[in-house]
């Protein structure tokens, strides 16, 4: 596995622990996610803060959702930043994803857009009580076939989706959370994501990034985990 490929969910961390984190010297781990909480929190400069002072590949995690001149408007706001993906919300209709694409390559060219499916946090149960989901795979698909019209870059989808995707619309990224080690999964320690894998689980399924949060950000044994990933 590259580490590369292996994308850090900073959530639900204090600005104090991001720094002691990406100051690690045995973190070298090269890219970086930043979810709503962070952003909303502290904006723009952390951003920037960790692009210069770590030299980081962003992942902005904000699955914008409106209508398409809010999200293009939205997406303008972020004109310049230095993020390598941004996501946004399939559901939001090909419209929405279109004028994101097209406001995405003036304002932050190099960006990545990535249409999220559905969260990883619901279970099946959960989409059918909520959409009238009773073929998962189906549902899943015209997420992905919208998402290939429009023209975005790629998805995020849980790891039981990865093949759908890559054998459907191989051209399409697909960007990989609710990943942890074998040992957490097998001691039930994995939060509030539902759908799971271990890292080379999601990789082998084709995912070309993971994302991974807490098993890296809370261990104390961050060299080994690392290693692990390697």
């Amino acid at each position: 596995m590259s580490l590369d490929r292996i994308i850090v969910a900073l959530d639900q961390m204090t600005l104090d622990e991001i720094d002691v984190f990406l100051s690690r010297p045995e973190n070298t781990l090269s890219r970086v996610k930043i979810g709503l909480e962070l952003f909303v929190k502290y904006g723009p400069d952390l951003v920037h803060k960790i692009h210069r002072e770590y030299k980081k590949n962003i992942f902005l995690d904000l699955k914008l959702h409106d209508i398409p001149v809010t999200v293009e408007r939205a997406i303008h706001s972020l004109k310049n930043l230095p993020i390598d993906f941004l996501t946004i919300h399939i559901s939001g209709g090909e419209a929405m994803l279109k004028a994101a694409v097209i406001e995405a390559r003036k304002s932050i060219p190099g960006c990545k857009i990535l249409g999220v499916s559905f969260l990883t946090s619901l279970e099946a149960s959960d989409l059918t009580t909520l959409y009238g989901i009773s073929n998962m795979n189906e549902a899943f698909l015209r997420l992905f076939k919208t998402a290939s019209e429009s023209g975005i870059d790629g998805v995020i989808c849980s790891p039981h989706e990865i093949g759908l995707v890559k054998k459907h619309y191989p051209h399409l990224l697909a960007v990989t959370p609710g990943i942890r080690f074998a040992s957490e999964i097998e001691g039930q320690k994995t939060q509030d994501q539902k759908r799971v894998a271990t890292p080379k689980e999601a990789f082998d399924s084709g995912a070309d990034f993971i994302v991974m949060g807490r098993s890296l950000t809370k261990s104390t044994q961050l060299a080994q985990r690392i290693a692990e990933l390697s």
